[in-house]
């Protein structure tokens, strides 16, 4: 039966009721954080001090590259420190609604493995766009933006093996019904897979997840402990079922093409904005630190409204992932049982505000996917 958007169930509503107060704590942090941020860059660009940096830097007498290492290093650093407050602040209210088990010294561990793999990542970026701006001249926003695609692909292949293992306990699941079943599922639909993974999230927080990771040989099915040790064998059957579906979709492959899309119309515009009216108005150009800096601001400024497309993409196809597990396995309860049980673990709203789940979601609103797979074919 097809559930009515004004006619949900009560311990929906209720529950909806209940962490509007854990939501909005998050709300407000994060649109307190933007707003320090956005007055942080105005004070610089007004103050002239993105220019004062790097001419503090030249006189030191640094080679290009480390000058830019040195220069955006600065202000990654000084954008940390502002936003530290901010990111303890959504840790406590983690713990505050029994979301987080890390104690802080265990986050704080985290949060400096998060800066080392960025520290790492940022300088590849860098290096990239150095380079590029060296050897290809007027194109240099192109050999940039194809750059950037193909790291994001070799990232995509280093998650399961580099990065995850990082942050979670990551080891092949013990032998029995449940691996047995999941390799089975993957051999019906001609999925290769290396193996099914244990991803210990159980020590540090009460969500559940699952997912397909990797490309070719790196990809692996991870099942979160909070997941498999709490709900019926039938029901992360029925979850691994929809992430299978993306895998039978192509749906990486598929979201890293329309991704690259929206970033090479995106480049593309900033270059052209940067080359026509922000390089001349800043009195900066693409040669100085200054003005890839503004040349990335506007990028992202016009990332906004293109990611909007990627949501709505997102959502499309995470439809269809329903539709394929909801048609391989004859009937969507056992899904729908499923998402209901993590829409309540992991504090989601059933019903969230329409124009938000349109501007913001990168999946269809619970109310709506558990109607949807409930709805007799």
């Amino acid at each position: 039966m097809r559930i009515a958007k004004k006619n949900l169930p009560s311990e929906w509503l209720e529950h909806d009721k209940k962490i509007r107060p854990y939501l909005w704590s998050h709300r407000v942090l994060g649109i307190s954080s933007k707003i320090v941020s956005t007055l942080l860059f105005l004070s610089f660009i007004v103050t002239h001090r993105f220019v004062r940096l790097e001419q503090i830097l030249q006189s030191w007498g640094l080679s290009p590259l480390v000058l830019w290492a040195f220069y955006f290093g600065a202000l990654a650093l000084l954008w940390e420190l502002v936003s530290l407050p901010f990111s303890i602040s959504h840790h406590w209210v983690e713990r505050a609604h029994h979301l987080s088990k890390q104690r802080y010294l265990s986050w704080f561990v985290d949060r400096l493995k998060g800066y080392a793999v960025g520290a790492v990542i940022g300088f590849v970026a860098l290096s990239i766009v150095f380079l590029s701006l060296s050897l290809a001249g007027d194109s240099w926003w192109l050999a940039t933006y194809i750059c950037f695609v193909l790291l994001s692909v070799i990232l995509a292949q280093l998650a399961p093996v580099v990065l995850i293992p990082l942050f979670f306990k990551l080891k092949p699941l013990e032998e029995g019904d449940l691996k047995n079943r999941l390799l089975a599922l993957s051999q019906r639909f001609g999925v290769k897979v290396e193996n099914v993974y244990h991803l210990g999230m159980g020590e540090k927080t009460e969500k559940g997840n699952a997912a397909f990771v990797g490309i070719g040989k790196t990809k692996k099915i991870l099942i979160g402990d909070t997941l498999y040790k709490n709900f019926p064998i039938e029901e992360v059957e029925a979850v691994f079922a929809h992430e299978l579906g993306h895998q039978v979709h192509g749906d990486l492959i598929k979201g890293i093409f329309f991704s690259s899309i929206v970033l090479f119309i995106s480049f593309f515009l900033s270059q052209l904005l940067c080359e026509e009216l922000i390089f001349s108005a800043f009195k900066t150009d693409r040669s100085h630190p200054f003005g890839v800096l503004m040349f990335f601001v506007v990028l992202s400024v016009i990332q906004w409204p293109l990611g909007i497309q990627l949501n709505g993409f997102s959502r499309w196809r995470e439809r269809l992932a329903d539709r394929f597990a909801k048609e391989n396995f004859k009937s969507g309860d056992l899904l729908a049982s499923a998402l209901e049980r993590l829409t309540f673990q992991n504090r989601g709203l059933f019903r969230p505000n329409g124009l938000i789940e349109f501007l913001t979601y990168s999946h269809p609103a619970p109310w709506r996917r558990i109607s949807t797979l409930r709805q007799s074919d």
